[in-house]
């Protein structure tokens, strides 16, 4: 077998700049200092790859060993993931011990931040290797991105909202807008925010509630119609925001790459029971609490309300 020598890690470089997330930044930074194992966690779309990846940039050199990115989106099997931890990582092994025995090895006497992408398909074998690992490898600290929590010993969960709007009046934290129009100067050079979209721009990021991949989906159309017409036409945001050649990167897995798809994948996660609840929540038109939920969409049987007299 090869171990292999000291490395600084396998992180992708960044294409894009990362728009705001300060705050998140430094809570992963010091949430990761205190705890060894922390899983970003939030809607598709919202951001938690590229806000994990930028995390682990900022703290790999505390690292002996770097950080090793794991991307987990392709998997469709559990048994594979400690196959695609040690592809990782600049190991050969070529013995016919169990996989795990061998990453065990690996990672005892190193110091190293493990980034594990995508585990939500995969919830309980990434959370059982997670967990062997960091029994095993006291210098191991682990970074996972997942639509659900891995339920992992001492996990640290930190939930990533969309990014902020502007108000009705054009007020508060403008990331949603620096965003769009970031990316939309990428497919549509010169593109500036100016007084006369501005409020346009503002509206439309409101009504894609700030989520980046929404964002960047529609920065791609805005090379097509001006923003007002693309609020309009947002009623049928499914179609409107699908794929073009020049919205998402090549790598992307396919729930990142059209907004349809993202929802798609979120559902199929779902047990029959949770996905019998969203259809069930399809009567409201518009926002609902618990209280109508339960009210609404609940088997149990209610007693009956007395009749008008």
């Amino acid at each position: 077998m090869n171990m292999g020598g000291r490395h600084a890690g396998n992180l992708p470089p960044e294409t894009t700049s990362l728009v705001g997330r300060r705050g998140e930044l430094a809570r992963i930074r010091r949430l990761c200092r205190e705890f060894r194992m922390v899983t970003l966690t939030g809607v598709g779309g919202v951001g938690k790859t590229r806000l994990a990846l930028r995390a682990a940039a900022l703290m790999q050199p505390g690292y002996g060993d770097g950080a090793c990115l794991v991307q987990l989106s392709a998997l469709d099997e559990g048994a594979l993931v400690p196959y695609s931890i040690a592809e990782a990582l600049p190991l050969a092994d070529r013995t016919t011990r169990p996989m795990m025995d061998v990453l065990a090895e690996y990672l005892e006497d190193r110091h190293l931040l493990l980034v594990l992408d995508t585990c939500e398909h995969l919830i309980d074998e990434c959370a059982a290797t997670a967990r062997e690992l960091l029994l095993a490898a006291p210098g191991l600290s682990i970074l996972a991105t997942s639509r659900r929590p891995l339920g992992v010993p001492d996990e640290q969960v930190l939930i990533i909202d969309p990014l902020p709007v502007p108000d009705s009046g054009g007020g508060g934290r403008q990331d949603a807008v620096i965003l769009l129009a970031e990316r939309t100067a990428r497919s549509l050079p010169g593109f500036t925010v100016t007084d006369g979209n501005r409020a346009d721009l503002a509206r439309l990021c409101r009504r894609l509630e700030g989520l980046p991949l929404a964002i960047e989906l529609a920065a791609a159309r805005l090379r097509e119609l001006p923003a007002a017409e693309l609020c309009e036409r947002l009623d049928d945001r499914f179609e409107l925001l699908g794929d073009t050649d020049a919205e998402v990167n090549d790598a992307d897995p396919p729930w990142h790459q059209a907004l349809r798809t993202a929802i798609g994948w979120s559902h199929q996660l779902c047990t029959p029971e949770e996905r019998l609840l969203w259809a069930r929540t399809s009567v409201f038109a518009g926002s609902f609490d618990d209280t109508a939920v339960a009210e609404v969409c609940s088997d149990e049987l209610l007693p009956p309300r007395p009749s008008p007299t």
